[in-house]
């Protein structure tokens, strides 16, 4: 049986940059009111997005199959597009990239 999610070593403070940017993402790239799959695809990525905010350390279990969107998220809301700032977003993209 595959694996269903991948685990990736942070802290609370990564997660809860990577809750910023996966709910932005959300919201930016699934609006309300789209279609029906476009809502699944943001409740889905705001659940992520909780779970990340609640994450205490340690061993942080990510959905395998959102690796991609979740990638995505880190890259446009640190990006020259996105609203964050610093260099949290190379700092997660590391680490999302060893998975």
């Amino acid at each position: 049986m595959k694996q269903k999610h991948v685990t990736v070593s942070c802290e609370s403070e990564a997660a809860r940059h990577l809750a910023e940017a996966v709910r932005a993402y959300a919201h930016a790239a699934f609006p309300p009111g789209g279609s029906e799959c476009a809502q699944v695809s943001r409740e889905a990525l705001l659940d992520t997005a909780s779970h990340c905010d609640m994450h205490p350390g340690g061993e942080l279990a990510l959905r395998k199959r959102q690796m991609p969107q979740i990638r995505a998220a880190v890259r446009w809301y640190f990006g020259d597009e996105g609203p964050g700032a610093g260099n949290d977003g190379e700092k997660l993209t590391a680490l999302l990239s060893r998975n």
